[in-house]
């Protein structure tokens, strides 16, 4: 299986297990694959904020959520977060503005309908705040 993709240690375990391995075996496997650096819980994380901000343009609480979802831990998420400057968020921001056709001079209604997208995403209120602003030197 993980020659196709990387998994987390818990989806691993949940698939292995539900394909009929007893408990113990799993454990076992997965205590070797982690040894052997097969199976990497912070390598899958930092690949994963890589993709979601890169490509699906997601922010940093809801890539936060997707990864305890999946079994990462908090320390983990943490540590991978903190990588992601806040440049990167607003950046992000900026190109979904822009492939969204934001006007120069949008109406009420299309700066809430906005707000609401980007809060969606995973962005918090501040950083979408100052980007929909144009303040992006500010962005903390």
């Amino acid at each position: 299986m993980l020659g196709r993709r990387d998994y987390t240690t818990r989806e691993l375990s949940d698939k292995l297990q539900a394909k009929g391995f007893p408990a113990e075996a799993v454990d076992a496997a997965l205590r070797s694959l982690t040894a052997d650096g097969l199976l990497d819980d912070r390598r899958f994380a930092a690949a994963y904020v890589r993709t979601a901000t890169q490509i699906k343009g997601r922010g940093r609480f809801r890539i936060a959520h997707e990864l305890q979802a999946r079994g990462v831990g908090k320390g983990v998420i943490d540590d991978v977060l903190r990588r992601l400057g806040p440049d990167d968020e607003s950046q992000t921001i900026q190109a979904i503005l822009a492939k969204r056709r934001w006007p120069a001079r949008p109406t009420l209604a299309d700066r809430r309908r906005m707000f609401h997208h980007l809060l969606r995403r995973g962005f918090s209120p501040d950083v979408i705040a100052k980007a929909m602003r144009g303040d992006v030197s500010d962005v903390d």
